[in-house]
């Protein structure tokens, strides 16, 4: 057999040798053999050169062929994500809508007029509705920034820049929505709590929510926890909010930092208070179950459970906040004023899609009226006094 390296020898001979290989009769027939397969080899070897080189035009034209064809793909979904609030969310039924942003057609339109004069001029090519959706996009579900980019045809920085823009802007906007009521608006809540659970008195819940904030070392497993604290009336309209530091969460410790606790007797007459679970200290003003190592009485329990029940106002005003903005379930941002903001932002929405929806949760319901009862500071003294003059007054009513 012949080798490759006797071959590559013999080919490099030059022409004139090879010539007198065929016509001197002393060359052997084995060595004239050698000389025609190497000849063979090298048209073998120049014909598939040329195969190779027609089969890798070919496949350079297809190539290009592919390459047009997602280029023209590319281009057209990028024209139709660009479009993609205009030809798909603007056509949303109000079913969807709801579904999605989780608030009616009207209610975003009200929004947007809103802050419309609220809006600095500037240079944005990007129309006013358009980015409040995308605002209300991020915020209502988890997606990520990039994820709501791909989709609106906007670059990622775009979506980030829209998102804290409205976050601040609507943050700002808290004095407007969320304030301490006035007395008659304290008065209307004392009736209608005192005619649904027989609890006199009060004017507001306190409680706090657990919120989670992702982590800003991705090797660390655990989220950190944040407190928002919040008091609402019978509308489950929030009228004073607190976000506590990340890491602390233990609720009273939140409330003594909030400045609610240091004008708390600005807001409420003495005869006034809000309730509070048993995680609140117990004060003049806020009220809190009885807790005790030994059997409680039974007039102790009956207060207890009408307690329990006025407080789940507070309750469902967090699970509603909670269900319309999905962001806050993983808070994924790093900057504590920016968390901030989020979360302001978002209970001031909260107040506003009441104010234009109210609450499929509240119940018409006939209002007795009872305003309560009057407590003489005189003989009432101390925030236990209070809580155990109450405790006889809900059982007397009970009973009578």
């Amino acid at each position: 057999m012949i080798q490759n390296s006797a071959l590559k020898k013999i080919m490099n001979f030059d022409k004139e040798f090879i010539m007198e290989l065929f016509l001197d009769d002393n060359v052997s027939n084995i060595n004239r053999c050698v000389v025609a397969a190497a000849n063979v080899m090298s048209e073998n070897n120049e014909n598939i050169s040329c195969i190779n080189e027609v089969i890798m035009k070919e496949n350079v034209n297809q190539f290009l062929t592919i390459e047009s064809k997602e280029l023209v793909k590319n281009t057209q979904n990028l024209h139709s994500r660009n479009n993609f609030y205009e030809n798909v969310v603007a056509k949303y039924t109000e079913e969807l809508y709801v579904s999605k942003f989780k608030m009616k057609k009207t209610t975003v339109k009200a929004l947007i007029d809103h802050l419309q004069e609220y809006m600095k001029p500037c240079s944005s090519v990007i129309p006013l509705d358009k980015k409040v959706h995308i605002f209300l996009w991020l915020l209502t579900s988890d997606s990520s920034f990039s994820a709501v980019a791909e989709l609106f045809g906007l670059h990622k920085s775009s979506v980030s820049y829209i998102f804290h823009e409205f976050a601040t802007l609507l943050s700002e906007q808290k004095y407007h929505f969320i304030n301490w009521p006035s007395l008659e608006e304290q008065h209307v809540t004392r009736i209608k709590v005192n005619s649904r659970y027989g609890f006199p008195n009060c004017v507001g819940f306190i409680n706090a929510c657990r919120l989670k904030i992702k982590p800003k070392n991705t090797r660390k497993e655990k989220s950190d926890i944040m407190l928002l604290q919040a008091v609402c009336d019978e509308t489950l309209m929030f009228f004073d909010i607190h976000i506590g530091e990340v890491g602390n969460t233990h609720k009273n410790r939140v409330y003594r930092e909030s400045q609610l606790a240091h004008e708390i007797k600005n807001f409420i007459d003495f005869d006034n208070h809000i309730l509070g679970n048993s995680e609140y200290k117990l004060r003049k003003n806020l009220i809190t179950p009885f807790t005790s190592d030994n059997s409680l009485t039974s007039e102790e329990l009956k207060f207890n459970e009408i307690h329990r029940k006025a407080c789940t106002y507070i309750d469902h005003a967090f699970e509603i906040l909670k269900d319309r903005f999905k962001k806050l379930d993983s808070i994924d941002i790093n900057k504590p004023e920016a968390i901030n903001s989020l979360i302001c932002a978002a209970c001031v929405l909260h107040n506003f899609v009441l104010l234009h929806e109210g609450s499929s949760y509240l119940k018409k319901e006939a209002v007795i009226n009872d305003d309560g009862v009057t407590i003489n500071p005189s003989i009432v003294k101390s925030a236990e006094d209070k809580r155990q003059f109450l405790c006889h007054y809900i059982n007397y009513m009970d009973s009578s």
